[in-house]
């Protein structure tokens, strides 16, 4: 039911929409107008005045055409030496009859092509000997081009006098009293104009072009007859007894006929129109169905889909006047029998039909796009030409790329444009200047182009290869283009690629290292802790012996507390977690400090600890206890890893402005790993994992420098441990 509710509000907008088109287009023409109103008749009776003014009323006579029987000097000139010089014209005239002669046998033949020959040259000496003689040649061509035109005016008259013999007429000359007539003007008329002054309106003034060529010679001259016409006033009738036997009968049968399926289309759009206004009102929602054509259309750019609406809009019209113009036709057959052009009336109603239910759905589909986007630059966005803008935007990024491209497409058209005018001209000269110029220009940029696009390709796979993790070698640097550069970015991507890769391959490594490492050192005391736990709850032990395992599970605790206090550091500092409080601190009275702290346990390790300090305070802005805990982590780590009976060198200096903490030690265990990854997180020199240590000392170490923005570097070379840590002093 929807459905058919839809169809008939389609319809009933269509013969709407065809009525306004009517009005707008035809109305003028036929609703309240008369036969003899209409723009046919009148443009029949004002060409009939028009013509009987030119080919009745003021036809030219040979007598006005004597001012063109005169002769120039110029044209005498020009006749004589239209051929050349008489020597030349001689030259030519034997050259012509040369071959006739050495054909002709027959004696009498020879004699008579001879004859011509020599009078023709008689005929060519007489020009060049008497200016009368070619004179009166010239005369004779313009008076036959006169009579000529004078046949031809002639034969205009009577055709006009055949074609408008349905209407009477009557003029007078109002110089000379003159009348022209034909029939009765005063017979009763279905169609009655009177014309005052007729020829003050028409041009009177008549052009020979005497002939380039004519058997009495050439010339190349052309007359125009200046001439006042005369002033002609009377009355134009069609006599019912006329209008009747004449095809104006017929023509007003069929602009009746016309006028009365005009009027019915007017009031079929006025009940159409007040039906779709009342009864059958169209709502939005019936003309918001979805269907694959529409959803098509709704993809397109706002500002495309309006101009789209806009051109077939424009198409709906011109179906909808050929649809008009066939409904005439077709009354016409109508009137005279015929009915040979229905297929075309149905075949014109359809499209009209089409488009203009076409119309109406794409004005419906941009209204609904449109709904509550007043804010032009909310609607901007949506506009094929703001993408187009953004688009010429990014081309002009790079202003080399916008420039290239603009150029090519430039000599793009060019050669195109450049093509269809050669097509156009078919001219020798300017195909030859075109190829100078396809050579020149096109075929280099056409190369230039090809070069590039080829070279873009050789990118494009590149790039596709290391999308799907193939590491190629690197491209080829052509040049100083845009591309070029772009290759060479591809080349140090495709390093940053391999380095991140060797890197993430290294991180899992050292998380599996991590892992094991962090499980071994946890394992480690917890297992003890369990162990002497189970060996306490046994009744029977001394009270030595419980004392002992109690010192064990208390030593085993800490250490336990220890490794999870230092993880739980790690972790806040690496995740930035962690706030530090800087003051002025004196780094070499800090250092002098710890120093001192562990100088029993270098002494009971077997170890010389040699402290280097400068005399002169080094300040500098730094968290005090935090500072503390990287000098700290350093000796230990120190003493912990060095070989027993060696020196360990602690030196503190200025360097460039920073204050510079050095620590060198001989390392007790063979150093196997980099010097960068003993700064890993639970990384030991003693892989065995036999020291009491966390493996976080210098990862702690490490991430308390980076806090304060200083630096710390480790060397090895051979056992020779030295860690270093730079820091700026105060300015």
């Amino acid at each position: 039911m929807k459905n058919n509710k839809i169809y008939l509000q389609l319809f009933l907008m269509f013969v709407v929409a065809t009525a306004v088109i009517l009005i707008f287009t035809s109305g003028s023409s036929y609703l309240g107008k008369t036969f003899n109103e209409s723009q046919d008749f009148k443009r029949d009776s004002e060409r009939l005045v028009s013509e009987l003014s030119q080919n009745l009323f003021n036809v030219p006579t040979e007598q006005d055409f004597e001012g063109a029987l005169t002769v120039s000097e110029e044209e005498i000139h020009s006749y004589r030496t239209h051929y050349g010089s008489l020597a030349e014209q001689i030259q030519n005239i034997k050259e012509q009859y040369k071959g006739d002669i050495e054909v002709a046998q027959d004696s009498d033949v020879i004699e008579a092509i001879e004859q011509e020959r020599d009078a023709k040259i008689e005929d060519i000496k007489k020009n060049f000997e008497d200016d009368d003689y070619v004179k009166a040649k010239i005369i004779a061509i313009k008076k036959k081009a006169i009579q000529e035109e004078l046949k031809q005016i002639n034969s205009e008259r009577k055709n006009t006098l055949s074609r408008f013999n349905y209407f009477a007429y009557e003029f007078t000359d109002e110089k000379t009293g003159e009348v022209y007539r034909n029939g009765d003007v005063e017979e009763q008329a279905v169609f009655e104009n009177t014309f005052n002054n007729v020829g003050k309106d028409f041009n009177g003034n008549y052009t020979i072009h005497f002939s380039d060529h004519d058997n009495l010679g050439i010339i190349r001259d052309s007359y125009t007859l200046d001439r006042d016409l005369k002033s002609i006033s009377g009355v134009v009738t069609v006599p019912k007894s006329w209008f009747d036997n004449s095809y104006l009968g017929t023509d007003k049968k069929a602009f009746n006929v016309t006028k009365y399926v005009y009027y019915g289309i007017v009031l079929a759009g006025i009940i159409s129109f007040v039906l779709l206004m009342t009864y059958l009102e169209p709502t939005r929602e019936l003309f918001n169905r979805k269907f694959p054509l529409r959803e098509q259309f709704e993809r397109l750019p706002i500002d495309i889909r309006i101009v789209a609406t806009i051109i077939v809009a424009n198409f709906a019209i011109i179906s909808s006047e050929m649809f008009r113009r066939s409904i005439r036709t077709q009354i016409n057959n109508y009137i005279v029998g015929h009915y040979s052009q229905i297929f075309d009336l149905f075949v014109t109603g359809i499209i009209s039909f089409a488009l203009i239910t076409a119309v109406i759905f794409m004005i419906v589909s941009i209204l609904e796009s449109l709904k509550g986007q007043r804010d032009l630059e909310k609607i901007w966005p949506q506009t094929f030409i703001s993408q187009l803008v953004d688009a010429a935007k990014s081309m002009f990024d790079n202003r080399s790329v916008g420039m290239q491209s603009l150029i090519l497409l430039f000599v793009v058209f060019l050669g195109g444009f450049g093509l269809a005018v050669v097509m156009a001209t078919a001219d020798a000269g300017v195909f030859l200047f075109y190829m100078f110029l396809f050579v020149v220009f096109f075929m280099p940029t056409l190369y230039i182009f090809m070069r590039r696009m080829g070279y873009l390709n050789r990118i494009m796979k590149h790039t596709e290869d290391m999308a799907n993790g193939r590491l190629t070698k690197d491209l080829k640097v052509k040049g100083k283009s845009p591309l070029a550069k772009h290759a060479q970015n591809l080349n140090g991507l495709r390093e940053g690629v391999r380095t991140s890769l060797n890197e993430q391959a290294k991180s899992e490594q050292m998380k599996t290292e991590l892992i094991t490492n962090v499980s071994h050192d946890l394992r480690t005391p917890l297992t003890s802790i369990i162990t002497y736990t189970d060996l306490l709850k046994n009744p029977s032990i001394s009270e030595e012996e419980r004392t002992k395992y109690i010192g064990i599970l208390d030593a085993k605790s800490n250490r336990l507390k220890t490794l999870i206090e230092d993880l739980f550091e790690v972790s806040k500092m690496a995740s930035g977690n962690i706030e530090i409080s800087k003051q002025r601190i004196d780094l070499a009275q800090l250092l002098q400090q710890a120093a001192g702290e562990h100088g029993e346990d270098f002494a009971a390790a077997n170890l010389d600890l040699r402290v280097n300090i400068s005399e002169q305070p080094i300040y500098a802005y730094v968290d005090g206890q935090k500072w503390w805990r990287v000098i700290d982590n350093l000796i230990v780590n120190a003493r912990k890893y060095s070989l027993e009976g060696t020196r360990v060198y602690v030196n503190l200096k200025l360097v460039d402005g920073n204050a510079e903490l050095a620590v060198k030690n001989v390392a007790k265990y063979e150093l196997y790993e980099e010097a960068s990854q003993l700064i890993e997180r639970f990384k030991r020199a003693d892989t065995s994992r036999h020291t009491e240590g966390s493996g976080l000392g210098l990862a702690i170490a490490q991430s308390i420098v980076d806090l304060h923005g200083g630096q710390l570097e480790i060397a090895v070379d051979g056992d020779l441990f030295k860690v270093t840590v730079s820091v700026r002093t105060e300015k």
